[in-house]
């Protein structure tokens, strides 16, 4: 088990795999690095994967109070454990948060960025906005039902995404109140979208189609920001463009990350 400590004596877990130039994992709220997992086979040939629990997530500790710095520092603590100087990043919902925050922070780290259903607000604004665009059939239904509902409006391939979620290691059954309500509150008054425009490194932003937690034309809004950025709609896709249109997303991550690319 890989582990390194981080601000306040946090201990930080993290997974290598693959060899080549280091490309970074930063998964979402309430996932850890194997929501990754099944990427491993079509990129670890040509990059060396560094998965990170997050603080608060994983088998990472979990502390009581968590905010965008403590993320960003926990990051920078791999890096500098592994020696890493620069690297790609892909970054998933609170992850992308992340990827995006040391983007504007630390330009000289990152080579290329791709930040998947990230919006251009805090996590809790786009939760609590989807909830309350359900309200009225929400405030009747039992939790399941309630889960199930929004799930419909989450994602569209249930079927690719339940699948997916299955082979997930559940980290989260134990925690505390208390601790789920840090992750809940970390992101809390964080404005990225507002100092976007000082990203340089070259930029990929994906979105679903039929996300309606974090809408597509939250993602065009970032790109737009972005001078050096592509944005690409995935049709077919809700909250998991990655997970609903594999191949696609596959095959466009390793375009974009391609040597070719830098001519």
């Amino acid at each position: 088990m890989n582990i390194t400590i981080s601000g306040s004596d946090t201990a930080i877990y993290y997974e290598i795999t693959g060899k080549g130039y280091p490309l970074v994992l930063l998964h979402g709220q309430y996932m850890n690095t194997t929501m990754f997992d099944s990427f491993e086979r079509d990129f670890r040939d040509d990059f060396q994967l560094i998965k990170i629990d997050l603080r608060g997530h994983g088998y990472s500790d979990k502390p009581l109070h968590i905010n965008m710095e403590d993320y960003i520092t926990d990051v920078m603590a791999v890096m500098n454990e592994l020696y890493i100087r620069q690297a790609n990043f892909i970054g998933y919902g609170l992850g992308g948060m992340v990827a995006q925050a040391i983007a504007i922070r630390y330009p000289e780290l990152i080579q290329r960025l791709i930040l998947i259903s990230v919006g251009n607000e805090p996590f809790n604004d786009s939760q609590e906005r989807f909830r309350m665009e359900f309200a009225n059939l929400l405030r009747t239904m039992k939790p399941d039902d309630r889960t199930k509902l929004l799930s419909r409006y989450m994602y569209h391939d249930l079927k690719k995404v339940n699948r997916w979620m299955k082979g997930l290691k559940d980290t989260e059954e134990s925690m505390t109140n208390l601790e789920r309500k840090a992750v809940d509150h970390s992101t809390d008054g964080v404005d990225l979208l507002s100092q976007s425009d000082l990203i340089s490194a070259p930029t990929m932003i994906v979105s679903g189609a039929h996300d309606h937690l974090i809408q597509p034309d939250h993602g065009k809004t970032l790109s737009e920001k972005i001078t050096n950025s592509s944005y690409m709609l995935f049709e077919n896709s809700g909250h998991a463009p990655m997970i609903e249109e594999r191949d696609r997303f596959v095959n466009d991550v390793k375009m974009f990350l391609s040597p070719s690319m830098d001519i």
